[in-house]
């Protein structure tokens, strides 16, 4: 098969691999809500993008221009399938777009002149390519007790121990949405130069120790419902309605093939190996809850293919193309695709 085959292939599996869990998500909670394949559960905010004054001449691509401000969208995410309660241990997801016109109104069915950005709060992949990505999620569908068994015996101790840790990592982690970094894991084309790139709370903004956020979960476990289903959602609007979030938009250059591969996902860039370099601010300012525009939201469908310039790199960019593509038809998302995406 050649390349776009392989893809084709590969995508066709994923969705498959996605059904299932579906199914059994029904199957195990018949009430549950199945919106997406992964990161179903999300609370969107409106925000603004501006890119700083000092921005240096390399990342200057497309709408990236000094001082230029923009309209954006930001999404909160959990990572499964299926809408739980926020106590539920899962990975965290951050998916922002951006309207690449100064002035220019930003509405959730808008797909012109946009560039979205989709990170999580692990800076790598578990997956060294997609296949592996589509092999151990197969595994993980056949039941939590099998799951290690599976793992060695197919890619033996060493590697089992290393997908297990990057899935273990963030799940213990009651850490208000705002208070995490997030990264892109992938790599990107800006220009000339390729980078992986990363948001993380800009300096001074409050933090909420580790006591303090066990205090906070086992208030809202003995409060109510609402208040445990939706805990990390409520710690981010009770910021809101005071104050307004801002994070810092970072690049991290391609240094060489080793220290900061390409292609391999599953490799973290070490900042003292690439120090990340803030290219612009996102502030999400105080707002109150907005059940109309999470509602909008929910019909989106972020995609990293959704640009002009900066260009996704790597195998499993282009196969998360396709599965994007399937997964937003699958819902019944708009397809519409910005000129030259």
């Amino acid at each position: 098969m050649n390349q776009e085959e392989i893809l084709d292939d590969l995508a066709e599996r994923i969705q498959q691999m996605q059904n299932k869990a579906r199914e059994m998500a029904l199957k195990r909670t018949p009430s549950a809500t199945i919106k997406r394949g992964f990161h179903a559960k999300g609370t969107g905010v409106r925000a603004k993008f501006k890119v700083s004054s000092e921005i240096s001449k390399p990342y200057q691509v497309d709408f990236l221009k000094p001082n230029a401000e923009y309209e954006a969208l930001v999404r909160f995410s959990n990572a499964r399938g299926e809408v739980l309660g926020d106590l539920a241990k899962d990975q965290r997801g951050f998916a922002f777009r951006v309207k690449t016109i100064p002035g220019a109104r930003l509405t959730p069915d808008n797909y012109s002149d946009i560039q979205d950005f989709l990170m999580t709060n692990t800076p790598v992949s578990f997956a060294r390519n997609p296949v592996q990505f589509i092999e151990v999620g197969e595994i993980l569908l056949g039941g939590i007790p099998t799951v290690i068994p599976k793992l060695i015996n197919k890619y033996g101790f060493k590697e089992a121990r290393r997908i297990l840790s990057v899935f273990l990592a963030p799940l213990i982690s009651f850490k208000p949405l705002q208070m995490n970094q997030y990264w892109s894991r992938t790599s990107y084309k800006f220009g000339d130069a390729s980078v992986r790139y990363l948001v993380r709370p800009s300096a001074g903004s409050k933090t909420l120790s580790s006591a303090g956020q066990l205090l906070g979960v086992l208030r809202s476990i003995f409060t109510g419902a609402p208040q445990k289903e939706n805990y990390l959602r409520e710690k981010l609007l009770e910021t809101l309605r005071e104050d307004d979030l801002q994070f810092d938009f970072c690049v991290q250059p391609f240094v060489d093939k080793k220290r900061t591969p390409i292609e391999d996902a599953y490799i973290e860039w070490q900042e003292f190996d690439s120090p990340p370099i803030p290219i612009a601010t996102l502030t999400i300012p105080k707002q109150e809850f907005d059940g109309q525009l999470q509602t909008d939201m929910e019909q989106m469908a972020f995609n990293p293919w959704h640009t002009k310039e900066i260009t996704p790199l790597g195998l499993i960019n282009l196969a998360r193309k396709k599965v994007y593509d399937a997964s937003a038809i699958y819902r019944g998302s708009s397809l519409k695709r910005p000129p030259g995406s």
